[in-house]
């Protein structure tokens, strides 16, 4: 990239960098559950440490909250389990959260609800 292209980009928003966040928080396999610092940190060069450290909080925090509230909509029998029943729930303490990673939660927070038994947990 030119010295030009660099100096004209436009820096991420700290909300962008956290749903990058949170889809990495999401991804499968491997990088499951683990700390997203070091892999944000190859997307949003200009975060610091504490930050870093407290957008993997608030990710996991967001995950965590997507998942168990769709656990507890099959619990309780929710009648309609739409993605709609989760937005104001999860908007309420995390603003932040994109369109395209609420439906994806909403999608992981059934399958945890519905063919792992719960939500999931950090792991050990």
């Amino acid at each position: 990239m030119s010295w030009l292209a660099r100096l004209l980009r436009r820096a991420p928003s700290l909300d962008e960098a956290r749903n990058d966040g949170l889809a990495l928080a999401m991804d499968w396999g491997e990088q499951w559950l683990s700390p997203i610092q070091e892999r944000l940190r190859q997307h949003h060069r200009s975060l610091g440490t504490s930050e870093l450290d407290r957008i993997n909080d608030e990710c996991q925090g967001a995950m965590r909250l997507g998942h168990e509230a769709v656990h507890a909509f099959i619990r309780d029998g929710e009648p309609a389990l739409l993605v709609e029943s989760l937005d104001p729930i999860l908007r309420a303490k995390y603003p932040w959260v994109s369109d395209a990673n609420m439906q994806r939660l909403f999608q992981q927070g059934l399958y945890y609800a519905t063919k792992a038994g719960g939500p999931a947990r950090d792991k050990v």
